[in-house]
């Protein structure tokens, strides 16, 4: 009987174990999803920024000419 006894123990250790295992590898698997975004939209800015740049420059570039006429 105590045989018994310890095996549904280790029976029941495990389940929640699993449990515990399930509940966080669906946490990690959002956050790996969401750190995917998170580098996608990194690089969209990283255009963004860069179009802004040239626009800048292109800006300074006309305010200079237009000064200088």
């Amino acid at each position: 009987m105590q045989h018994l006894l310890f095996v549904f123990l280790i029976i029941v250790f495990l389940f929640a174990i699993f449990i515990i295992i399930m509940r966080y590898e669906r946490k990690i698997n959002l956050l790996n999803q969401n750190i995917q975004n998170i580098k996608e939209d990194i690089v969209d800015l990283k255009e963004t920024a860069k179009k802004n740049r040239t626009l800048i420059e292109k800006n300074r570039s006309n305010i200079e000419n237009i000064t200088n006429n």
